[in-house]
């Protein structure tokens, strides 16, 4: 199979000397393009290591094509060397599972169909990683042959029409009823894997200029670069006391996944506002249990037709108040804590909050860890000039995130990661694999030897310094910047604003290591939110 794809012209073929990394290289490829990567791995443990990407994919609905070489069936069961089960390996995560038995040039004529059937199962509806499982039997070097007959002009075997799901004219304009003349806002997520992502962030802007809400962008989304009523810093807007009263929507429209936030969510449940989402089909997002109305539908095509339909009936509408005052009370929330945010950070010394400004002020990709990268993004940048955020937030894992921002770079060219320690510790041998490659992928790594973001729970406070150190902080003692030079990467340590600055303006790969300590981590994001409230009290004139 590897001598099969290096030998079609047709495919780029990447190697990675892990599996793991391989998938996630994979997902971000097609996280990007929406069109399937294959990953392809040898039989036993090295299959298992693609689980976590699998269910990535699964979680995040983006296409890949995991083919994992096996042993024959007479070889399973009998101690051979490399031999595990792999029937249905990934359970649940795949869209389809199949096996077609040993390759045997007996059941060529059937090999184009099951490639269509592969595609159109991983594309489908409900986009996501299909398995195929393939058994071969020695001498493992294969033969040169014609493929079978494809047909007319080498298109696809056979034609696949997908069931899109698109709400009826009558389903739009009801919806447009719905919120036309209320006070309200959009909450703008990520709308899935395989979309346009401008023209989604464009139509959403549109839609929340003619309704004269705000948007509330999570970055994601790509609508922080569009302007108009974006609100950028809803999370640290909606922590003032007075946002209760002079903020709280009557209605909330989201479109695609929710972002990172937990206090925008608890603050929407708290308003009691009556709240939309339209998302993907085959996903699902309600994690505080508030939704009333579950639209499943193609999410750029249903906020695109929703900005005619809207326009419609905000015309035949009376409207009581002036819709303008409400959008401004938005704009006026977020140059306050814009401002805040700026006073707080007036210092040349780095601090988290510091570097996730000046990574999304300076880069035009992002992949984003999760955990405390996409927060600080999400949080304290201001609205970017044309920035788009990758993140794996399916499940939310940190694992293979340099692996995926290689892939991402595959198919878009210079990409900023934005990590944390234990996120680089943890996909450590991917530096090999970016060193490798003529990829311009510049990470930047928060270094506070530890998870920071489990600082911010309870059990930071209740329970002992070395058991939560050990159990929680789990520092691992690693010097980043001299693994980074190991595996030949150009390293910049700096300690100001303006040598991060000049870092990142730098092309090339490299390893950009920000040295922070946790505590202090800890503080100015109290100071920052602190500070943004009082802002947002005062210029709503608490």
């Amino acid at each position: 199979m590897a001598l099969a794809l290096v030998n079609d012209g047709r495919i780029r073929t990447e190697v990675f000397l892990d599996e793991r990394g391989a998938a996630f290289a994979a997902l971000g490829s097609a996280l990007v393009s929406g069109t399937p990567a294959v990953a392809l791995c040898t039989s036993g443990t090295a299959a298992a290591h693609f689980h976590a990407a699998v269910i990535e994919a699964h979680l995040s609905a983006v296409p890949m094509i995991v083919c994992t070489a096996d042993r024959p069936p007479e070889l399973r069961d009998v101690g051979a060397a490399q031999t595990i089960n792999q029937t249905a390996l990934y359970g649940a995560s795949v869209r389809w599972f199949h096996d077609p038995g040993v390759a045997s040039f007996d059941a060529a004529h059937t090999w184009r169909a099951l490639a269509n059937h592969v595609v159109a199962r991983t594309t489908g509806p409900v986009p996501g990683p299909v398995h195929l499982n393939l058994p071969f039997r020695e001498p493992l070097l294969g033969k040169v042959a014609s493929l079978p007959a494809s047909r007319s002009h080498d298109g696809p075997w056979s034609g696949h029409l997908h069931a899109k799901s698109l709400l009826t004219d009558w389903e739009i304009d009801d919806l447009a009823q719905r919120l036309a003349g209320r006070r309200g806002v959009i909450v703008a997520g990520d709308p899935g894997c395989g979309y346009a992502i401008t023209a989604y962030a464009g139509a959403a802007t549109v839609l929340a200029s003619v309704l004269n809400w705000p948007l509330l962008a999570c970055p994601r989304s790509g609508t922080r670069a569009m302007g108009g009523n974006i609100i950028s810093h809803f999370d640290g807007i909606v922590r003032s006391p007075l946002a209760a009263t002079e903020l709280a929507p009557e209605v909330v429209l989201r479109l695609g996944a929710p972002p990172a936030s937990k206090v925008l969510g608890q603050w929407l449940r708290a308003v009691a506002a009556e709240q939309i989402v339209v998302h993907s089909p085959g996903t699902y997002h309600d994690p505080d249990h508030t939704v009333e109305v579950h639209i499943e539908a193609d999410v750029a095509n249903t906020v695109d037709r929703l900005t005619i339909a809207v326009s419609r009936a905000m015309a035949d509408k009376r409207h009581d108040g002036d819709p303008t005052s409400w959008a401004d009370k938005w704009r006026v929330a977020e140059s306050a804590a814009e401002a805040a945010i700026l006073a707080t950070l007036s210092g040349e010394v780095l601090l988290d909050p510091h570097v996730a400004r000046e990574v999304a002020a300076s880069a035009r990709i992002v992949v984003a860890s999760s955990s405390m990268p996409i927060r600080d993004i999400e949080w304290y940048a201001p609205t970017g000039d044309g920035l788009l955020v990758y993140a794996n937030r399916g499940a939310n894992g940190i694992d293979g995130v340099i692996a995926t921002a290689i892939g991402v770079a595959c198919e878009l060219g210079a990409v900023t990661a934005f990590i944390g320690d234990v996120a680089f510790v943890h996909d450590v041998s991917s530096l090999a694999m970016l060193a490798a490659r003529a990829l311009d992928v510049r990470i930047v790594v928060t270094n506070n030897d530890g998870g920071a973001i489990f600082s911010y729970l309870p059990q930071a406070t209740t329970v002992a310094h070395d058991t939560f150190e050990k159990l929680y902080g789990t520092p691992h003692g690693s010097d980043v910047a001299a693994v980074a030079h190991g595996f030949g990467l150009r390293v910049a340590t700096p300690k100001l604003v303006g040598d991060l600055r000049e870092a990142l303006a730098t092309p090339g790969p490299s390893v950009i290591v920000v040295n922070t300590d946790r505590d202090e981590d800890h503080a100015v994001h109290d100071r920052l939110n602190g500070a943004i409230s009082d802002a947002v009290d005062a210029a709503l004139g608490g």
